[in-house]
């Protein structure tokens, strides 16, 4: 109650439950516990029940049009529903009338049984190969049409956590202000979201994010921000079923010097060749990005 009272854009705050829920999933056997805060929008969060069947591909959608440089489709799903979603805001003074930002928890599950390159998910080294490629089509420059203002800096922040027995990969990927843009959009500094990933079967592995936008100034929404998820975080709890155990003691066997990265830099990709303003008189959109940018990551 005192953080509301005495909120302001240098101190922004969260609503304060009195309690968190946790919330337990069923996907195939494997078992999923998470501890959050209730959801303060006034819109209610989703409920997409909490047993699923991860290989249903009825539950997927699946890449299967090559990119905006016509590199072909990588045939990757990423489960259509999301297994957990949740929302809250951030706020400022009472008189302010509006939230100053807003933080998302989301967790979907991506599927590779169809992409050409069969990569064994429990494979730490093979695991890491296909975070970089989901990383650039979700951030990189196979994300959007191409209209140059969704460039970020990611992976930041490379970490590989151990939680509850379970190997995760922890990252971050930030909105930064593309070279041709020449105002500062109040969003660029504090616009950012961590990830979390981790394996679920040889075929299959979690993509858990915290999106946040932010408010100026950047430093101390971005502090709560990361605050709360860091009281998040040890709360994750996933527990194998017996098939995905077996596959992945098969997979230590096999590759038993695999590892993830212990560190990574920002991948140099390059989103478009060049750019120029758009000519009215011809019909053209404002902004015009030409040349080809950087092409897919390699999975070998």
């Amino acid at each position: 109650m005192f953080k509301r009272l005495f909120a302001s854009r240098n101190r922004p705050c969260f609503a304060n439950p009195s309690r968190w829920d946790t919330l337990v999933y069923d996907l195939s056997g494997d078992r999923l516990e998470i501890t959050l805060p209730p959801q303060d929008y006034d819109f209610p969060e989703d409920d997409n029940g909490k047993r699923f069947n991860l290989f249903d591909q009825s539950v997927y959608d699946y890449d299967v049009e090559p990119d905006r440089n016509n590199h072909t489709a990588h045939q990757r799903g990423i489960s259509k529903d999301a297994i957990v979603r949740r929302n809250w805001d951030t706020y400022g003074s009472f008189w302010l009338g509006h939230p100053l930002g807003k933080l998302q928890c989301a967790a979907v599950i991506c599927d590779t049984s169809r992409m050409p390159s069969q990569l064994n998910c429990f494979n730490p080294e093979q695991m890491e190969r296909l975070i970089i490629h989901a990383l650039y089509y979700s951030k990189g420059p196979g994300f959007g049409d191409g209209d140059g203002s969704n460039e970020f800096d990611t992976p930041v922040n490379w970490q590989i956590k151990q939680l509850h027995g379970v190997e995760w990969v922890y990252f971050e990927s930030w909105k930064r202000r593309p070279e041709w843009v020449t105002f500062t959009h109040s969003t660029y500094g504090c616009h950012f979201s961590s990830w979390l990933v981790t394996p679920l079967f040889a075929n299959k592995y979690m993509l858990l994010s915290f999106s946040a936008i932010g408010s100026l100034p950047a430093e101390p929404s971005n502090n709560l921000m990361h605050q709360r998820i860091q009281q998040i975080i040890p709360g994750i709890k996933l527990s194998f079923s017996p098939e995905a155990q077996k596959q992945r003691t098969e997979a230590q066997h096999r590759f038993p010097d695999a590892k993830y990265s212990p560190a990574r830099t920002p991948e140099a990709w390059k989103y478009y060749g060049s750019y120029r303003e758009g000519d009215y008189a011809k019909g053209e959109k404002p902004h015009i990005f030409e040349g080809p940018c950087s092409p897919p990551p390699e999975l070998y």
